[in-house]
């Protein structure tokens, strides 16, 4: 049995999820120690790999922020001393932040040869529906065609919430129907909301209006998801400024305090639109929520309503 694990990528439930996997995988309940390579001697670590233990406890050993199998080393580990002890009876974990390992630099690769490899990656849509699907098989959960799609459309890009959810779905049937997985599944309030910005760009009122549908059977409240979907389109507005000015997408994520993956993914929507065109969006909005705040509309009513204009005025 594999004894070293090299974990990589920055999704956080990703590296929790592969965490438990391999405690349960060598049946480590509490001994557990855990290192920061960024703030820890690694003569703390090697000490410890070192101090064999006079019981047959098994101990696992996790060092977090491995950038010395990245191409960009923010720490003093160097790669040697976790070779010179890949024979190690404990359980040795590298976390390493970042998208792949620099198999260039030889040492790198050598000490990937005799680990077990695991990707943390983010899931994106493609991902995603393998990611689910494995989870499913993974589970003994059978689902037609319709009700995966359904379900992939709606549960979002956080690993452990896909896990939870289908093993809640396993623990209540192995053959759930379309209908069993719709009042089963917790619908990810923040996938939709990107679709329905796509909706309300496109000006596409029916499906703006069945994600609203989606959110009001989550007992959103109106004004809650018309300021959630405003809140979309204003960091869309952000960026698209920025972006006139001549701003990197480093220096847009650095000044909106945002994630960069977040910024890439808006600086690629924002090419669609003029900084004109967003202001005039949140305008739009912004009238259609003063008129719900002050009772001139039905919530729900003035949505439906809304939607209708927005179709109507489609050019």
């Amino acid at each position: 049995m594999d004894m070293i694990y090299i974990l990589y990528g920055k999704d956080k439930s990703m590296v929790s999820m592969k965490l438990e996997a391999i405690k349960k995988r060598h049946h480590i309940q509490e001994n557990v120690n855990i290192y920061d390579a960024q703030a820890d001697e690694i003569s703390n670590v090697l000490q410890d790999l070192d101090a064999y233990s006079i019981f047959d406890d098994d101990k696992m050993i996790i060092v977090n922020n491995c950038t010395f199998l990245s191409s960009k080393n923010t720490t003093n580990y160097e790669v040697d001393p976790f070779l010179v002890r890949k024979d190690t009876d404990m359980i040795l974990v590298l976390v390493c932040p970042s998208d792949k390992l620099d198999t260039r630099k030889k040492k790198v690769k050598e000490i990937s040869g005799c680990a077990t490899l695991y990707s943390c990656l983010a899931l994106d849509e493609k991902s995603q529906k393998f990611y689910v699907q494995d989870k499913l098989k993974e589970y003994g959960v059978k689902v037609d065609f319709k009700t995966l799609d359904w379900m992939t459309s709606r549960m979002g890009l956080d690993p452990m919430c896909i896990q939870n959810e289908i093993e809640k779905i396993s623990i209540y049937s192995k053959h759930p129907t379309f209908e069993d997985v719709q009042n089963l599944l917790v619908v990810e309030p923040m996938n939709d909301i990107f679709k329905m910005v796509d909706a309300f760009f496109s000006q596409n009122g029916i499906l703006l209006l069945a994600y609203y549908r989606n959110f009001r059977k989550l007992n959103m409240q109106p004004v809650a998801i018309v300021a959630l979907l405003a809140s979309q389109i204003r960091f869309l507005f952000q960026v698209r400024v920025l972006m006139d000015e001549g701003k990197a997408q480093a220096t847009i994520a650095q000044e909106l305090k945002a994630n960069p993956y977040r910024v890439k993914l808006n600086m690629q929507k924002a090419m669609r639109f003029s900084s004109e065109a967003l202001l005039y969006n949140l305008s739009l909005l912004a009238d259609f929520d003063q008129q719900m705040k002050m009772g001139k509309i039905d919530k729900d009513d003035g949505f439906e309503y809304f939607c209708l204009n927005l179709m109507m005025n489609k050019e």
